[in-house]
């Protein structure tokens, strides 16, 4: 196993408490400019695009909600790729609402990860005289081995 993907795995997880931590600070921001407002003696709701805190708190809450759990879970996957565990031991079923998602964000991810921390190192590009950098062969077929290892049959699902 990668201790490289070991320690990206507890950075992210420790990356969304901190997330999380700075995300309830905001939130006690947000509260303070909305009790000032009422406090004001206003009837109009309070605005909350024009509260400072409040684009901060939804780009954090965003990248922790899409950004970290999805590079989370490719990393997850990656290192249970590379221990040779089978794919339903680490995920038991996934939503079909999700699966754009998982195809899209998480299985190239996946692929790159096992690439550039597997046993063998795969180079994404190769230089080929006449045709320049293409894809990497070997590449392709890792990216065929991953799919292949995270179908779900029917009966599992």
């Amino acid at each position: 196993m990668s201790v490289e993907l070991k320690i990206k795995s507890k950075h992210l997880s420790v990356e969304a408490q901190i997330i999380r931590f700075e995300e309830c600070k905001l939130k006690k921001q947000m509260r303070w400019s909305i009790n000032q407002h009422l406090a004001s003696g206003s009837n109009d709701p309070a605005n909350m695009h024009s509260i400072p805190a409040y684009s901060s708190y939804a780009s954090l809450n965003h990248h922790r909600r899409w950004d970290v759990r999805n590079e989370n879970r490719a990393t997850f996957l990656a290192r249970a790729y590379i221990e040779g565990k089978p794919y339903a031991s680490v995920e038991a079923k996934r939503k079909p609402e999700n699966e754009a998602r998982f195809t899209t964000y998480i299985l190239p991810r996946v692929t790159s990860m096992v690439a550039k921390y597997g046993k063998d190192k795969v180079p994404l590009k190769v230089w080929v005289t006449g045709k320049g950098n293409i894809e990497n062969p070997s590449l392709l077929k890792l990216k065929e081995d991953i799919v292949a290892w995270s179908t779900i049959s029917e009966a599992e699902v």
